[in-house]
Formats: C-alpha cells, structure tokens, sequence
C-alpha cells in the first residue's frame, strides 16, 4: 500500500535526515557559480544577500525557541528511531506540528537565496518539501499510534506547516 510505502520511506529519510545539507552545499556551489547576476546593481546584490541571511537568521530564530521550549522526551536528535515520551502540543507546537522543520526550510532557504538564482529556490522548495513530507508521514504515523486520540485533536486544529 502507498501508505505503507510513504512510511517506510518516511522513515529511512528521519534516518539520515541530517545528510541533505551536504547535498544542499554541493547543489549552491553549482548555481553561485553559474548564476549571472549582471542584472542587477552591486548595491541590490548587497541588499538580496543581506535578506538572504535575515531569512536564515529567522529560520535559527524558529530553531532556537522550538529546542528551548521543548520537554525533553519530545523532540530529539535521534536518527534511529522515532521517539516521544508525551505530546508536545504547547508552545511553537501550537502553531505548527513541525517547527523544527519550518526553522530548517528558511536556514536552507536564505542559503539558497543568497546564490540570487530563481531556478535553485524553486528546486530547493520543491526538493525540501518532497523530503519532509515523508519524515512528517512516518513521525505523524508514530504519534497517531502513540498517542491515538489526543494526537488526532491536536492535529486536527494545528497546522502541519504553515501557520493559519
């Protein structure tokens, strides 16, 4: 079944989740040098690249304050296995189901803006959400069997991603 697929992928990418970056650094360096940023002004060039660090700075900012308001043995840097002792469903959690992830996707999208070169942001947010959309399945998978009841009325009224 696609579900069963979905998860099982889902859980090999959680497994090794912390290698995209390397890919991510081998794919900017390719687009920085093959972007022509003869368009533009030093002066805009400046300015994009100052908005390029704001976004990740908000992505470390996002990050920060979802580690630092987290209960321990609810999120973790566990790659073998999907782990929860309870349900954190406070704070960031309010708003989103995975705001690790949000903070990940605007580090990796001010990096990726910085190379100025559409196509990369357009693959990169493409590429981002095609990977966690799975880790999001398989974690989601766990908590529904984990926490049953309770995980569905939490889920139900907060967004996976994208805050209302």
């Amino acid at each position: 079944m696609l579900v069963n697929s979905f998860e099982s992928s889902g859980n090999f990418l959680f497994k090794y989740r912390g290698q995209i970056p390397i890919v991510l650094f081998v794919m900017a360096f390719f687009f920085i040098f093959n972007t022509n940023y003869g368009c533009c002004s030093k002066q805009i060039i400046l300015i994009l690249k100052a908005v390029s660090i704001g976004i990740s700075i908000i992505g470390f900012g996002i990050r920060f304050y979802a580690i630092g308001s987290t209960t321990v043995g609810t999120s973790g840097r566990n790659t073998k296995k999907q782990v929860a002792e309870m349900l954190n469903s406070v704070g960031i959690y309010s708003v989103v189901r995975h705001p690790l992830y949000v903070g990940n996707y605007f580090i990796w999208l001010g990096i990726v803006c910085y190379t100025m070169n559409v196509y990369f942001i357009i693959i990169f947010s493409l590429l981002y959400w095609l990977y966690y959309e799975r880790i999001m399945f398989a974690e989601e998978i766990f908590l529904i069997t984990k926490f049953k009841e309770k995980y569905k009325n939490w889920a139900s009224q907060t967004p996976a991603f994208i805050p209302n």
